[in-house]
């Protein structure tokens, strides 16, 4: 038989990166001592251990043993190590079983919502959670990979160099290999001496991209304090009946953004009812709030109380260093850290796992412990009114709606399937018995809208339809529109008189039954206003997106001027779109022909996002007005469809003459003028203006919409007018 050591320096092994104690908190069915796991094991051959396990990329569902996920094999062999290429993975499972005491005694203390733990212990459970984000496959390669990160690269280049890494990946096992053989106190102390030699405005300066860092002695030292010394330990247990999904990558996902650097707080789940939540200190000064942008901030959890044994309060020193030097001591080592346990709610429960659920790759997974809870989040996840949502969830709510039966459902829980948003339920009661009455239906959809925003958290088969429908609708709406990296952001009117409501309806209405919309036929209130809050969301969609608004405003000669009496005077930029036409009218030698004038008039007039301005509303409508009448005379060919093209940037004015000349002559053969839409015809010095910005916009639906007829014109006099095959033509 081979010794010990030639063994372990021979076998195989896979290694988790989601340790076994943490997946067996998801575990199907009752989670068993080691002596009965091997009993099983050894008795039927089979693992007895499993958890639910959603495949991303292949769309499956299934139960699968807890010792073949979120693993790889060999993740942590280091072959440089001939002794023992295991080392690594032998010294995880000695920090996992360290922490693994922390977190049970957490979760033995959830009863009471208070926890109390030494400093020692509390520094293993923060080492472990810097790791468990570390030790993910998904980094391996390119952590440390200098042509991957950008401003790092060249102290990530000098790095290697210095430690004699050949590879990103031997980079990554070395730093994990010194993260593990440095205690949490060694390894800040390290940090805090290089930190005050350099000066922690230095260290900011390197960890934010704006210094190569090359002279830093230790860089993986200042990478973990930038971590662990710069916030604080919060924990937040889940709803009651809720729980927080596991993720392939749900280990140190960063969240919120403060004063443009990202990370304002770090989530590590570590079981399906606790979270711990690495905040930034920066949360408790309220001064910095408006710099804050983070769904998560309003929950609100202050860090722990210490208690010091031997002083009253934490020692005043004047370095970094002095302060790292007691927190190791003796002394130090009796402190106690008194933590109040966070009880979330539904709503807030349910914002945590959406940012676990954002983040997951399209070959990742997700795991849970409750089918019920897991249909619940995953519907209050599309129900969320946010478009920019993982567009394979409805799949796994598919699987979950086939497979889950009532009895799947713990004793006083409720099954997903009828769950009911009571505070809708309330207000659709009201509104169907007259008990609230509203001035229009805009105003009817506006309150629902309003409290659909302000409960993400809680689904409905109302809310799921609508989502449904509106996500098909406007994706369709979209086929035609080009990517723009501009977003508006206007805010619509919480009211409309009767007349401009039902105008409006009748615009979205029209815009939508183009993508498939079907309006209900039934005489029932529930059923109108849910049409009514469908065409809402979808215009709520439209105003967010400046291509998508382009072609709702000229979608019908009626639409600009009604679509621009939805924001408040003021709200919109209005003025800035004055002063960039006007500097562009009073420069004309800028431009080599009217053509490029017109072709940046128009990207100002008309592509922009919602406007009030009445140069908006007359040349949106004239175009409008004009595309129609022409639909009507040029026939639509086979090959007359090209919905992502874009007009060219140049041409000349000889080439813009003889294209202004064909348009004006469809426009006659059709009988319509400049004049064809609605709203105040332009001033005298601006009228020439608004007419080519009226033909660029023709031009460009003739472009998508009837390119044949534009091609036949365009080649015997070799205008190059139409670009096509840019990436950034495609909608992504």
């Amino acid at each position: 038989m081979l010794p010990k050591r030639a063994r372990e320096k021979k076998s195989d092994q896979y290694h988790h990166y989601i340790p076994r104690f943490i997946l067996r908190r998801y575990q199907v069915g009752p989670v068993r001592s080691k002596a009965e796991r091997q009993r099983l094991f050894k008795k039927t051959g089979v693992d007895p251990e499993y958890v639910h396990y959603w495949d991303v990329a292949k769309g499956t569902l299934d139960l699968r043993p807890i010792g073949q996920v979120y693993g790889e094999q060999n993740l942590y062999r280091d072959c440089k190590n001939m002794e023992n290429v295991n080392a690594i993975e032998q010294k995880l499972s000695v920090l996992e079983t360290r922490a693994a005491t922390v977190i049970r005694d957490l979760h033995t203390a959830l009863l009471t919502s208070k926890f109390s733990v030494k400093r020692r212990q509390l520094e293993d459970l923060r080492k472990f959670t810097f790791i468990l984000h570390y030790r993910k496959n998904t980094i391996k390669d390119s952590y440390f990979d200098e042509d991957l990160n950008g401003a790092a690269g060249k102290c990530i280049k000098h790095y290697r160099q210095t430690h004699g890494f050949d590879t990103p990946i031997e980079a990554w096992l070395g730093t994990l290999q010194y993260y593990l053989d440095n205690s949490h106190s060694q390894i800040m102390t390290q940090a805090a001496e290089i930190t005050d030699k350099y000066s922690a405005e230095y260290i900011d300066e390197f960890i934010l991209g704006r210094t190569s860092g090359t002279e830093i002695e230790n860089i993986p030292a200042i990478t973990y304090q930038g971590k662990c010394g710069t916030t604080y330990t919060c924990i937040w247990q889940a709803a009651e009946g809720e729980e927080f999904v596991l993720t392939h990558n749900g280990f140190g996902l960063w969240e919120g953004v403060f004063d443009g650097v990202p990370g304002v707080q770090d989530l590590f789940v570590v079981s399906p009812h606790v979270v711990i939540v690495f905040r930034h200190k920066a949360v408790l000064d309220t001064t910095l709030t408006p710099v804050i942008t983070s769904t998560l901030v309003h929950i609100e959890q202050p860090p722990p109380k210490v208690e010091y044994r031997g002083c009253s309060i934490f020692p005043a020193l004047d370095t970094y260093t002095k302060m790292e030097t007691y927190r190791s001591s003796k002394q130090a080592e009796e402190d106690v850290f008194h933590f109040d346990i966070k009880r979330l709610t539904v709503a807030e429960t349910m914002l945590v796992n959406h940012v676990f659920l954002d983040n997951v790759h399209h070959d990742g997974s997700v795991t849970f412990a409750s089918k019920a809870c897991m249909l619940r989040t995953a519907r209050t996840y599309l129900d969320s009114f946010c478009f920019q949502r993982n567009r394979k969830m409805p799949r796994l709510i598919k699987l979950l709606e086939d497979t889950l039966s009532s009895s799947d459902a713990p004793k006083g829980d409720v099954d997903p399937r009828k769950l009911i948003h009571f505070e809708l339920f309330i207000l659709l009661l009201d509104i169907f018995t007259g008990k609230k009455s509203f001035v229009s239906a805009y105003d009817h959809a506006r309150a629902v809208v309003k409290l659909l925003v302000e409960n993400v958290a809680v689904s409905s088969v109302f809310v799921s339809e609508v989502d449904k429908h509106r996500q098909a609708i406007y994706t369709e709406f979209l086929r035609d529109c080009h990517e723009e990296l501009f977003f508006p952001l206007a805010e619509l009117v919480e009211t409309l008189p009767n007349d401009t409501s039902a105008s409006l309806f009748t615009i979205l209405f029209g815009a939508m039954e183009t993508c498939g919309f079907i309006r209900s036929t039934t005489d029932s209130v529930v059923d109108t206003l849910q049409d009514a809050v469908l065409a809402l969301t979808f215009l709520e969609l439209a105003c967010d997106d400046v291509s998508a608004w382009y072609k709702l405003m000229t979608s019908d000669p009626h639409a600009a001027p009604i679509l621009s009496q939805l924001f408040q005077e003021g709200s919109t930029p209005d003025d800035k779109m004055v002063q960039l036409v006007t500097h562009v009218k009073n420069n004309p030698k800028k431009f080599n022909s009217d053509y490029e004038r017109a072709i940046v008039l128009h990207r100002a007039i008309c592509v922009s996002g919602p406007l009030r301005n009445e140069l908006h509303v007359y040349c949106s409508s004239s175009i409008a007005a004009i595309v129609r009448g022409i639909a009507a005379s040029v026939p639509v060919t086979c090959k007359s469809a090209e919905p992502k093209v874009r007009l060219s940037m140049r041409l000349s004015q000889t080439h813009w003459l003889k294209l202004l000349g064909m348009v004006k002559g469809l426009m006659g053969q059709a009988g319509l003028s400049f004049t064809s839409g609605e709203g105040k015809v332009p001033s005298m010095d601006l009228h020439q203006a608004a007419d080519d910005v009226i033909v660029i916009g023709v031009l460009t639906w003739m472009a998508k919409h009837r390119r044949q007829y534009l091609d036949n014109f365009c080649r015997p006099w070799n205008i190059d007018l139409v670009e096509t095959g840019k990436k950034s033509d495609t909608k992504k």
